[in-house]
């Protein structure tokens, strides 16, 4: 499954490839449960990654059954811009936006 999501942390170069402070790196802006995602896209202009989830592979309990995956999903996904906006999601989380020094604002008309 994919899903949008707002990143934190602060950003150090973006050219030739984007690099984050090692004590504040660039990652979700909340912790998203028990899955494992890939990173498909970064986009530092409106302060979002997208990510292909999957449940993760270990369980508590020994091997997850086919609700506890779902249940595992539907919690990330609550987290995702498919289910609550950006500023709710800042509001939910205790990290601040993303510090990019290197972003430009646009023109003032």
């Amino acid at each position: 499954m994919r899903m949008k999501i707002p990143i934190t942390g602060t950003v150090i170069q973006v050219e030739p490839c984007i690099l984050g402070e090692p004590s504040d790196p660039i990652r979700p802006i909340l912790p998203l449960g028990e899955i494992d995602w890939v990173l498909i896209h970064l986009d530092l202009e409106n302060e979002l990654m997208e990510i292909e989830v999957t449940p993760g592979k270990s369980s508590a309990t020994g091997l997850p059954t086919q609700a506890d995956k779902q249940a595992v999903l539907n919690y990330a996904k609550s987290r995702s811009l498919e289910m609550k906006t950006k500023e709710e999601l800042h509001a939910l989380s205790l990290f601040p936006r993303l510090n990019n020094p290197f972003k430009v604002d646009p023109p003032i008309p």
